[in-house]
């Protein structure tokens, strides 16, 4: 992993792969009829709202691989003035002036690339636990729609159990399909910003490398 992620935009690159591999996976659900259903059965509309958000979010970790890269590319070329204003090149021009000698003011500097980088995607993690609370707040509605049925139960007749069938079983699809959107897609973009996260650490470890060798020439 770490040997795509060195080469030029190979961070991008690998979201892009796994972008390809969920668009193919949608595209069977929806051949199989699967995704058509699950947004067709949940009438409370989370499922839609989950997946919305999904999407969002994976075109927002696009972009923020896509600055990464950025990042590791400008590592590499050791802040030669190449164009742009990453923040590793003003983690160097910092580096470079006078004040930035000590080892406290390196320590620093690296510390506020940290946050730089992370701060791009924070707010990423708190999408991806709202999905899973989005998928029990469904859960809660659909057994809300499922009790709120017998409301409606005034006598044992064939034809009024068929409909209170009907209607306990829709509102237990909304409480199905709800929780398994909401942690299907919860866990998989959990997973995206816990990969970014392992790449700005690498990256970090290779901008102490290159302070490294800088300070000892």
């Amino acid at each position: 992993m770490k040997s795509i992620i060195d080469k030029p935009f190979g961070l991008l690159a690998i979201f892009a792969g796994l972008l390809a591999v969920e668009l193919f996976f949608a595209y069977l659900l929806a051949d199989s009829g699967l995704l058509p259903t699950l947004l067709a059965e949940d009438y409370s509309f989370i499922s839609r709202a989950i997946l919305v958000i999904y999407l969002a979010a994976s075109l927002h970790v696009m972009r923020v691989s896509y600055q990464l890269s950025i990042e590791s590319r400008d590592l590499v070329s050791e802040c030669s003035e190449p164009a742009g204003n990453s923040n590793v090149h003003r983690y160097f021009s910092l580096l470079r002036q006078p004040a930035a000698e000590q080892e406290e003011s390196g320590e620093l500097l690296i510390e506020v690339l940290d946050g730089r980088c992370r701060g791009q995607y924070r707010f990423g993690y708190v999408i991806a636990d709202l999905m899973l609370k989005l998928g029990l707040l469904g859960t809660v509605i659909g057994f809300i729609f499922m009790l709120g049925s017998l409301v409606d139960l005034n006598s044992i007749d064939i034809n009024v159990m068929q409909k209170l069938l009907a209607q306990m079983s829709g509102g237990m699809k909304v409480a199905l399909f709800t929780t398994l959107t909401g942690m299907s897609c919860g866990v998989l973009l959990n997973i995206k910003y816990q990969l970014l996260d392992w790449s700005v650490d690498n990256l970090l470890d290779d901008v102490r490398e290159v302070t490294y060798r800088l300070k000892t020439r």
